[in-house]
Parts: C-alpha cells; structure tokens; sequence
C-alpha cells in the first residue's frame, strides 16, 4: 500500500514540476522578462530542482551585493500575523493570518501542492531554532482566486486550517483595509519575510524586513517591465532607480503592510507575489493588491471569528454588563469612529480576555509588536519607594496605586471603572512580589471614586481608593506629597516612574520594582509628536524620549506614580502613569495624569483622611 501511495506522490510532484517547465519554456521572448521576475520570487523548494538555462545569462552584469534584500532583522515576533509555509518539512512560503483559522498567501505558492502536504506554523522569528517548537496548523481546504502563470493575475489564495489558532503575544491577526479605494501611493509599506538575502542566497534563518514606498500603476508600468505585465489587481514598490531594497525568493506570500493614520495599526496592503530578480534597477517588487479582494476574502471565510478594533473595548464591555452596569451596545461603525486605537497599561485586559472571551477575540489585529526597553529602567533598592501599592483583582495582579495618606491610595480610572470594588485587594511594603517568604500589608477597598473617565478621550483618567482600616506608616510604607502649587507644569523636570509592569513591550511583568527616570515634556511637544494632537488634553502630561524612546512605563504600571522631587527635598506625585503608544516606541512618550488639575478633587474625596503635615 504504501509503494502505491510514494509512486502517486511522485507521480504527482513530477507533473507539477513539469508543467512548471513546460510553461516556461513555451511563453518565448516577450515574457523573458516577465518568468524571470516571477521565478526570482520562487519558493525556494522548486528552484532546487529547476535546471539553470546559461543561454539566458547576460553578459557585463557586475553581481552588486544586494539584500529580503537591502532590508533588517526585524524584531522578536514584531510582526505577529507572520506565518510560515512548509511542504514536505521545507519551508517555500510566506503567509499572513487574518483570522482564527485563515491565512492568506499567494495562490502561485499553492496552485499545483496537494494541500494536505502544507505545514503552517505561527509565532516564529528563528526558524532554524531547534529548542523552541512553533505553533502549527495544517491546511484542510485551499481556495484559490482566478489565478493563472500566463500573467501571475489574481495571485492570492485563502488556506482554511485544520484548529483554530491561539492569539497571543507572538501571534496575533493582520488588519484588513477599510477603504477599498485606497491605492497607497506614496505610502511606505513594510513587507517580511524569511527569504534570500542576495538573489541567489540563501534563505534567512531570522524573520527580515524591509520598507519600501508605494508606486503607482501608471509609474510601474513606465519601468522596464511590460506595461501589459501590470494588471490592476497588482502593486508595485519599490525603489526602481537604484533597485536597493526588495522582496527575494521565499518571501512569496508575505505581507506588505502599512501603518493606518486613524488608529496606528497596520493593515494588509499587498501580497508578495512577482517579480523581475530581486532588488534590480528598473524592477520593483509587484504585490497583489488586497483592497480588490476583500469582497473576496469575506465571502470565502464567512466561518471564521474576525477580530475588532481594539480588544480593550471588549474588555470594558463585558466588565461593565458583569458589574451591573446598563449601557449602549456599540456597533462595529461606532467602535471604528471612535478613534481609540490606545492601550492601557494595565494588566487586568489580558485577565479577563483568557477568562471569559472567546479565544477568536483574544487580541486585536494589525498591533505590531516593536522591540522596547517600567522599560529601560532599572531594579529599584528595596522599598525606595515606600508610597508605592500594588491593586490586585481576583487574586490578579493589574495596577500600582500610591498611597496619598492613611486610608486613601491614588490609581488610574481605567484601573477600577466597571470592576467590582469588593474583589480589589492592596498590598503595601513590597519589593519583590514573586517573593513567598515576606507578607506584604494589605488591605480591602470599602469604596471607589473614579473621577469623569471616558474611555473616548481618556480624559481624567485618576480615582481614589478607601481602605477598609487605616495604614500604619513604617519604613517601607509611607505617603507621597501631594504638589503645592497648582500652577506648576513641570516642564524640563526629570521626574521618576516605578512598578512592577513590563520590562519590554511583549514581556512579562516584573517580579522587583523597577524605575526609570524621564523628562517631562511640555504639552505642545507632547502634540508635536506622532500622537494625534487632539488626543493630548491640558490635564495630561507626558514624560518620556520621543526621539530614542529608550526609557518608558509599560503594561501593569498604570495607576503608579511619575513623581518628582521639590524644593525641600520631598517626593511629589506630579502624574498617574495612564496610557500610550505601546511601550517606548519612538515618537509615542508616556501620558500621564496631570495630577495638579485634580488636588480639589482629591481634598474633597478623602475627608476625614490624615495627611502628613510635612
């Protein structure tokens, strides 16, 4: 049985090289050009067994050294939706996860395969890391476009997987454009992939990138391509004029993607599929154009679970119908226009998404994960910050807090909105919170106040919490000052973040308090910056390095302290770490909660509270 099995499979393998053969050596002189793009871009399994034709060599051609080609190492897991192709245990494509159980690649990477032969594995950087085992999925249905080799037009393709694939930090969905009449010119795009580096490399082990602009037809088609050769269902960038960088053989299938303006996240733009060489002169990459698609691709993947805008809104919403709370249902539309394309930098997100949704809407799409370095800081001495509190939720550690006197600590908004305030737990006096041989003090949360918080403008994002009985001040707790003078902006100051979050934007939490010291910015250099400029509000402040961002707050620092030191040597609390950009991403600084703006609100919350006199 198993002989008859091996002579169908090279039987099989046989016809489809072949084929490749026979087409080839058939299109004659006016599609030379066209095949030795579109083979240049070859997966690398099939160029192995093609025989080298030398009477198609030119002469004088000085072998530049060209790499992707001309690109990067792109950062650990920085694109999540990256997924690999492998047939027979050889990896030969690229692809691109869209949905739970959908990866979208080019159809010339699966015309001809016997679709049960093809491996796709997720979650990947180092492909020839033999220590660490991918996340893989098999294909049990591939649905390929009006492709044909004649002209590479509609080079796009659908692969339906065997299970569902699990979201996570390392694997999360591309988005998929909003305007289908978009052409990108101009725009620079990314695409990725574990190709060549050289034209006639070898494939990369590590995940590269490149950036490249976006051509118009009508300026690629005035290449030295065939100006026949350039349907509208196709995508050209590149650099023609000097032919520096490039997609090669074996990133076929990748992604070319870019980033949107309305939310910063990026979006599936071109599908690496021909091309003349890799990175020649006079020869950009040609993509397949996704927006001529997306009818397409919806109608081909009505089973799967497509993700929203932002998981955090799915987040809110499920907290607040389960606290109680009646609200609107949002409609798609309205979670598109609301413009929130921010993440909080607290933790309980990640908690209650892997508790209570479905695992399809553990994420969000088009959320690249760029390398950072609270980021860039450093271990804090033991209890050097005696104000500082940790808010645990359900025995889940979520948020700082910093403790303003004896029976209040002060935490972000969105820390505490829509939670039940009985399940909140403080600890006080920590160092180390993975230690198991000291108990930290702690105490129950009676009573909430979150000031007016809107997750819209993430305006007034500061509330107090009252503890169940009185603090006992100590070496290792203490209160912070409150500011004196509410008309100090700070600007210039070096002020100081701590906590227990993430020490890298995709990192875990931090087991030691960390620290890190930043300047605070002055509100139209914070406006100056990437951010939307209408997003930064007078009662916000922002403290970080916009031109290296080497140095940030991250995930689980909300609701801690920046503070500063003033006149007589004591410790202000001048802003509550509330949200960003990611995590120490150039361009994007910290925001904080301007806590000046709300020293009357905070008064008037906490009577009956002792403050220190000095």
């Amino acid at each position: 049985m198993w002989k008859c099995a091996f002579i169908v499979v090279t039987v099989t393998l046989t016809f489809a090289r072949s084929e490749g053969n026979t087409v080839r050596d058939s299109r004659g002189v006016f599609t030379k050009n066209f095949f030795g793009g579109v083979w240049g871009n070859r997966p690398p399994l099939l160029e192995q067994n093609l025989p080298r034709a030398t009477c198609t060599c030119k002469c004088g051609e000085r072998n530049e050294a060209s790499r992707i080609v001309g690109g990067d190492e792109a950062g650990a897991h920085e694109f999540p939706w990256m997924a690999r192709l492998s047939y027979f245990n050889r990896f030969y494509c690229g692809g691109v996860v869209i949905a739970d159980k959908y990866v979208l690649t080019a159809a010339h990477c699966v015309k001809g395969f016997m679709w049960f032969m093809i491996k796709v594995t997720f979650g990947e950087h180092n492909r020839c890391n033999a220590t660490q085992r991918p996340e893989t999925r098999f294909v049990i249905r591939v649905t390929a476009n009006n492709f044909t080799l004649a002209n590479f037009n509609h080079d796009i393709a659908l692969l339906r997987l065997n299970d569902r694939i699990p979201m996570s930090d390392t694997i999360k969905p591309i988005c998929l454009p909003t305007n289908s009449q978009n052409f990108y010119v101009g725009v620079k795009a990314v695409a990725a992939g574990w190709g060549t580096l050289t034209e006639e490399g070898k494939v990369s082990c590590t995940l590269q990138e490149v950036e490249v602009p976006v051509i118009s037809n009508y300026d690629c088609r005035n290449t030295k391509y065939t100006a026949t050769m350039i349907t509208d269902n196709m995508m050209c960038a590149g650099y023609p004029k000097t032919g520096q960088k490039d997609s090669c053989q074996g990133d076929s299938g990748g992604p070319l993607i870019a980033e949107r303006k309305q939310d910063k996240r990026y979006e599936l733009i071109g599908v690496v599929s021909w091309g003349n060489g890799c990175a020649r002169v006079g020869y950009p990459g040609v993509y397949t154009r996704v927006t001529n698609y997306l009818d397409w691709i919806r109608e081909n993947t009505k089973d799967a679970c497509y993700l929203g805008n932002n998981m955090f809104w799915l987040v809110m919403c499920f907290l607040c119908v389960t606290a109680g709370h009646v609200r609107q249902e949002l409609t798609e539309e309205e979670l598109a226009a609301s413009g929130y394309p921010y993440s909080t930098k607290s933790s309980y997100g990640s908690y209650y998404t892997n508790k209570k949704l479905p695992p399809c809407q553990d994420c969000s799409c088009g959320e690249r994960n760029e390398e950072s370095r609270v980021v860039g800081g450093t271990d804090s001495d033991v209890n050097a910050f005696p104000w500082l509190a940790r808010l645990v939720y359900n025995r889940s550690f979520g948020c700082g807090a910093s403790v303003i006197n004896d029976r209040y600590v002060l935490s972000a908004a969105h820390c505490v909105k829509g939670f039940l305030w009985f399940l909140f737990k403080v600890t006080f006096g920590e160092h180390n919170r993975c230690s198991q041989r000291q108990l930290p003090e702690s105490r129950y949360v009676v009573k909430m106040y979150a000031h007016d918080f809107t997750l819209k403008e993430l305006s007034n994002d500061i509330s107090l919490l009252l503890l169940n009985t009185p603090l006992t001040y100590t070496h290792a707790i203490k209160p912070v000052c409150l500011p004196k003078y509410p008309e100090n902006t700070y600007v210039g100051t070096t002020a100081t973040v701590a906590g227990w979050g993430a020490t890298s934007e995709t990192g875990n939490w931090s087991c030691s308090v960390m620290e890190a010291e930043l300047p605070v910015l002055s509100i139209d250099e914070c406006r100056n910056t990437k951010y939307n400029s209408t997003k930064i509000k007078e009662v916000m402040l922002c403290a970080g390095f916009p031109s290296t961002a080497h140095k940030d707050a991250c995930t689980g620092d909300s609701g801690g302290p920046l503070i500063a030191e003033n006149k007589d040597h004591a410790y202000e609390l001048i802003g509550i770490v509330s949200w960003g950009y990611g995590c120490a991403r150039i361009g994007y600084p910290g925001v904080y909660t301007r806590v000046t703006k709300y020293l009357n609100w905070i008064r008037d919350n906490t009577e009956g509270a002792c403050y220190c006199k000095y």
